[in-house]
């Protein structure tokens, strides 16, 4: 569709008389177009211009939301005038999809991570009851009693847990002290004066004083990569460097590879179209005809996964159904979406392809894991290259 002009009757040029019929002025060449429109006349024509939304959407919306295949049909009998073109479409829905992602993802906070209080129970080491921030904030008698009382009776005297420790690390030696672990009864531990990720992002930030090595270090993860033969010492470096960027602007890190996301989702669509070909080769399609089908049912996909995220984490949350287990219908709620898609893309390969219900069931379900295999390696892949050209 070519932008639509809006005419004056005169030139603003050289105030020549002009005829609507006219493009340019016949006296001085100028463009004929009126600017001094309001702003709502701008958004409604960059609307209809560039996205489409138009009356070929209201003409399109029945045949694109409740009969799968309906407009790939359409388009490759060239019944494509009151219809909008699958690549606008496509555009359209990614557009809102990506859009509610960011929506949502806006408001996780990682250093609110720890900011809760956790049971804990079972083999706890016995250095990190010492020593961790959390459990120095358990009273002592507390941590004494969740200790077995077989363990506390063999030493004589023992009234707190800084005495059973100390006569711990004297029976077994420093070295095996640290690698102690005692049967801890349940016991609650409560959110640290300095969260984990809180102390992550202050060590990040403290250039100065805290080298990358020292960082990483603190992250636990020093030794091993020092230990690693898989990047030589520049690419360590690098790799440190970038862990750093991430915890100092980890609000930066999530919008750059939220941002490149709809381009690698993009990619996707002729690679999704090239495997239908391939599971319908037999059947003599063009290539055109898979891609304008990617296009269709991955707008679909966007469409009713955008409606599941939003009903999942802003309509049915504690505030308005205080009473609901939450979990349960955003549960539900992930099935019926997933569900719901997977029905329409399966009946838009028997409406596209006309095979019988038994083969096209086996060729979506090949065609569905091998996408998914496909988005798993891309997305990682995405995640990485986001990782490594991160700049802060």
């Amino acid at each position: 569709m070519k932008p639509k002009k809006r005419k004056s009757p005169i030139c603003h040029n050289c105030n020549s008389p002009l005829e609507e019929s006219f493009n340019f002025c016949p006296n001085c060449g100028q463009s004929n177009s009126d600017n001094n429109v309001t702003f709502a006349t701008l958004v409604k024509e960059f609307v209809d211009n560039y996205l489409g939304i138009d009356s070929k959407m209201a003409h399109s919306a029945i045949p694109f939301m409740i009969k799968p295949g309906n407009l790939t049909n359409r388009f490759q009998e060239g019944k494509i005038k009151h219809f909008i073109h699958p690549i606008r479409l496509y555009f359209v829905m990614s557009l809102f999809y990506f859009f509610t992602i960011s929506y949502l993802l806006s408001g996780i906070d990682l250093r609110l991570i720890d900011d809760e209080d956790i049971a804990v129970s079972g083999d706890i080491n016995l250095s990190d009851m010492m020593d961790d921030e959390r459990w120095n904030l358990v009273a002592d008698s507390v941590r004494l009693r969740s200790i077995p009382d077989t363990l506390v009776n063999q030493f004589s005297g023992i009234e707190t847990f800084a005495q059973f420790y100390d006569s711990m690390r004297q029976e077994l030696g420093i070295d095996s002290v640290n690698k102690y672990l005692i049967p801890v009864k349940q016991t609650t531990l409560p959110v640290a004066n300095e969260r984990q990720v809180e102390k992550f992002h202050r060590l990040a930030r403290d250039k100065r004083r805290v080298s990358d090595e020292a960082f990483i270090d603190s992250l636990g993860m020093g030794i091993d990569f020092a230990e690693s033969n898989f990047l030589d010492e520049s690419q360590k470096k690098h790799f440190f460097s970038q862990v750093r960027k991430i915890f100092e602007n980890d609000e930066g890190f999530k919008g750059f590879v939220l941002g490149n996301l709809p381009l690698m989702m993009f990619i996707l669509i002729p690679l999704f179209a090239g495997v239908l070909k391939f599971i319908y080769v037999r059947r003599k399609h063009l290539y055109i005809k898979h891609v304008v089908h990617a296009l269709h049912v991955h707008s679909f996909a966007y469409l009713a996964y955008g409606l599941g995220l939003l009903l999942m984490f802003k309509i049915f949350t504690a505030g308005n159904f205080p009473n609901a287990d939450i979990t349960a219908w955003r549960w539900w709620i992930g099935v019926i979406s997933f569900i719901l898609v997977s029905t329409y893309v399966y009946i838009s390969f028997l409406k596209v392809y006309g095979q019988g219900w038994f083969k096209s069931l086996i060729k979506f379900n090949i065609v569905g894991y091998v996408y998914s295999f496909f988005l798993l390696v891309f997305f990682s892949l995405e995640v990485f290259i986001s990782f490594w050209y991160y700049n802060g």
